[in-house]
């Protein structure tokens, strides 16, 4: 496909991917990351490319969305799945003969043109690993899957493939797959996922919605925090109910996997000598500026005891949006470096601070026409990021949809006392702005 130029946006009505309007409504406040308007979305998705007002004819079709809504409400979530006997979830990247590439991308699952042009944008780097960190929309269900992850095209769309990396895949669960109870997730998708051979087929699978990358410096450990966030209509959204485990919308981590991770850790930190810095990977935010956010997992991470005395990057979406924090106490005897990066595929949220924060380093404040037939709709802009692992150093690229610019980029290498010594440099003609 040739590159999107937002100087001569596509038309919606002409391009063979689903609507951005339609995902765009995921941006509403409060109604707009409900069961309720993912169903009524799923439907408008399917309508036909040049059918007048979707939006407005998906609800009128009552018969289509009611009943599944329904069944939405009081459905039973897939069982909590973890690895088998005999499967330790810990994936060794193996040693490239130059840097490690690994490409992370979330809220990526929308089948819409920007999908696809971050997919290409994707492999045009050739990672070793791609990632994905949750949410494929609306609701997540297998046909979803098929569709926006799978590259399965339909009687009015063309599907939109995840692309894969050399040496293997993996994805985290939001809180959209749990809409319609994760089955969807655990069924089609986790089975093509994990180690692949050199023809793409699986060689080790990610049996579960978490894993450790392993390299000889490096952990990178994706956790799940979409399972326990699908929660009862409406209320996810609502500020301070996220805070009530029992409407299960807090976004914890579950305990069988705590259990994991710290067996996990035990086995792959070193013992004696330095540790290895860590790279922690979910769907919800820690932190943020511009909405709402889940302190539970970071509470849970700072009990578990695992990252005493030792700095890491927390990578997340949820969010659409792309910002990059300063250095963070994020709960008390946890410190990260947060970033933001939910801006994969959905229509990104118009980022603007209500007033300086010295908490944020960069953000993207740039904004496009959604297309040429709604140049007074406003969208931020598209992307995904390239982690390089070469020896102990990290950099880390910030990749624009726009010809695959790079925004920004920065390097970690771990301190002696396991702080993380940081450098970063933006490219000045980005537009990318500080907090301050």
């Amino acid at each position: 496909m040739s590159a999107i130029d937002y100087s001569k946006p596509a038309r919606s009505k002409q391009t063979r991917h689903k609507s951005r309007h339609i995902a765009r409504l995921s941006s509403i406040p409060v109604f707009g990351r409900s069961k309720l308007l993912s169903r009524i979305q799923s439907v408008a998705a399917q309508s036909a490319p040049g059918r007048r007002y979707p939006q407005m004819m998906a609800f009128l079709e009552v018969s289509k969305w009611l009943v599944p809504y329904f069944r939405d409400v009081f459905h039973k979530n897939a069982r909590y799945r973890t690895y088998p006997t005999g499967e330790s979830g810990v994936f060794p990247a193996g040693s490239p003969s130059s840097a490690l590439r690994v490409a992370v991308a979330a809220d990526w699952g929308t089948g819409t043109l920007e999908s696809e042009q971050v997919a290409a944008n994707i492999k045009a780097g050739k990672p070793h690993f791609t990632l994905h960190l949750g949410d494929v929309y609306h609701l997540g269900d297998a046909q979803e899957i098929e569709e926006n992850c799978l590259g399965q095209t339909t009687k009015n769309y063309g599907g939109v493939a995840w692309p894969f990396g050399s040496r293997g895949s993996f994805a985290l669960m939001g809180n959209h797959e749990m809409y319609s109870g994760g089955q969807g997730y655990y069924e089609r998708f986790l089975p093509k996922l994990g180690l692949l051979h050199g023809d793409g087929t699986v060689k080790s699978q990610q049996y579960a919605g978490f894993f450790c990358l392993e390299t000889e410096h490096w952990i990178l450990l994706g956790l799940d925090t979409g399972y326990h966030s699908g929660g009862i209509p409406l209320l996810g959204a609502i500020p301070g109910v996220n805070t009530i485990p029992a409407l299960n919308v807090d976004a914890r981590f579950d305990d069988k996997m705590l259990k994991w991770l710290k067996a996990t850790m035990d086995v792959v930190q070193p013992k004696t000598g330095a540790k290895k810095t860590v790279i922690v990977m979910t769907h919800h935010q820690p932190l943020s500026s511009f909405e709402q956010y889940y302190t539970k997992p970071a509470q849970q991470l700072a009990d578990l005891g695992i990252l005493d005395g030792q700095e890491f990057v927390w990578l997340y979406g949820h969010e659409h949006r792309l910002t990059i924090y300063r250095k963070q106490e994020v709960v008390e005897g946890l410190v990260a470096y947060p970033r933001c990066i939910g801006h994969g595929g959905m229509p990104v949220s118009v980022s603007k601070l209500r007033k300086p924060d010295e908490k944020v380093l960069y953000y993207d404040p740039r904004v496009h026409a959604i297309d040429v037939e709604h140049p007074k709709t406003k969208v931020g802009y598209n992307g995904h990021l390239m982690l390089i692992l070469e020896g102990d150093r990290l950099t880390i690229e910030y990749h624009d949809i726009v010809k695959n610019r790079v925004l920004l980029t920065e390097t970690f290498r771990q301190g002696p006392g396991g702080e993380l010594e940081h450098t970063c440099s933006k490219a000045a003609e980005r537009g990318l702005k500080t907090g301050r």
